[in-house]
């Protein structure tokens, strides 16, 4: 007999709320009943899935494992029952990097692919680069646009265009009507950032070098880039992100691009694929039209 969707669901909601009691709070069913199911899945699994340890609830080696994929499958399950009541003839998940999380990513690309595949349902999530890199292996999302700084072993990268480095500071910035701002003057101000893990930091870093700055430049960081964008709006310092050259001039809103007094590094910008031949039609489509956008101007 193959795994029982219900008990998956059952155990997953024991791990998202921390304990059986309250999972049974959570889906209208006795503690007894919530128990049945999560002993049933590991008998059927012939492992322990759950432990307690201090009275707190862990999993199990075997038990992220499960986790992790039985996520994926109810995932799934709802995407396949919403496309079906909603009519769509197609799915499609993309993983962007954060950096991307503007309005011309979605008036040049989001929008067009939108008006070609009405009827297909279209997931877009943002993140830092190399997490949506490995979302893609772990089947999270079909696609991942993003730096490609980092790509797990075993996926497909394929380069598309550079994105520059570009410094953004609020219109009214006392740096904003400047000819030729220095980096010392970057640096006084404060860059604003993202918080990054150990891996990105690393290649970030290397990028703040090639303007000769670096981690201790950074004086505020907050994550995502709509609440980097309102804090440079808001004064508190210089927004540096990657801007690709299909953006055009486009800013931000409320920012204005600073002109440094030397030239801007940048960086290589494509698409990461688990296979070519694995893509549905719907996800074939939608990296067709980044192609095709993003080799405009590349």
């Amino acid at each position: 007999m193959g795994l029982d969707l219900f008990k998956l669901r059952v155990f997953v909601t024991v791990v998202d709320h921390n304990g059986y009691s309250a999972a049974a709070g959570h889906l209208g069913l006795s503690q007894g009943t919530v128990s049945f199911h999560v002993h049933g899945l590991e008998r059927h699994l012939g492992v322990p899935l759950l432990r307690y340890e201090r009275r707190t609830l862990r999993l199990t080696a075997a038990g992220e494992q499960v986790y992790r994929w039985a996520q994926r499958l109810l995932r799934d399950e709802q995407h396949l029952v919403r496309s079906v009541r909603g009519g769509h003839r197609g799915r499609a998940t993309l993983g962007a990097s954060i950096a991307f999380e503007q309005a011309y990513f979605f008036d040049k690309i989001v929008a067009p692919y939108r008006r070609a595949h009405p009827d297909v349902l279209l997931s877009v999530r943002f993140g830092h680069s190399v997490g949506m890199a490995e979302a893609v292996a772990d089947h999270r999302v079909d696609l991942a646009y993003v730096i490609g700084w980092q790509v797990p072993a075993g996926l497909h990268y394929e380069p598309l265009h550079p994105a520059r480095f570009t410094l953004f500071v609020a219109e009214d910035h006392p740096l904003a009507g400047d000819e030729a701002v220095t980096v010392a003057q970057v640096a006084e101000a404060g860059l604003i950032a993202a918080p990054l893990d150990d891996v990105e930091r690393v290649h970030y870093e290397k990028v703040l070098d090639e303007l000769d700055l670096g981690p201790t430049d950074v004086t505020l960081e907050i994550d995502g880039i709509q609440a980097r964008v309102l804090a440079a709006a808001a004064g508190l310092g210089v927004l540096g992100t990657f801007h690709p050259a299909y953006a055009g001039t486009s800013a931000p809103r409320s920012l204005t691009p600073l002109r440094l007094d030397r030239p801007l590094p940048t960086v290589e910008v494509g698409l990461v694929s688990r296979r070519a031949d694995a893509l549905t039609a719907a996800a074939r489509a939608l990296a067709d039209c980044i192609r095709a956008t993003t080799a405009e101007t590349s």
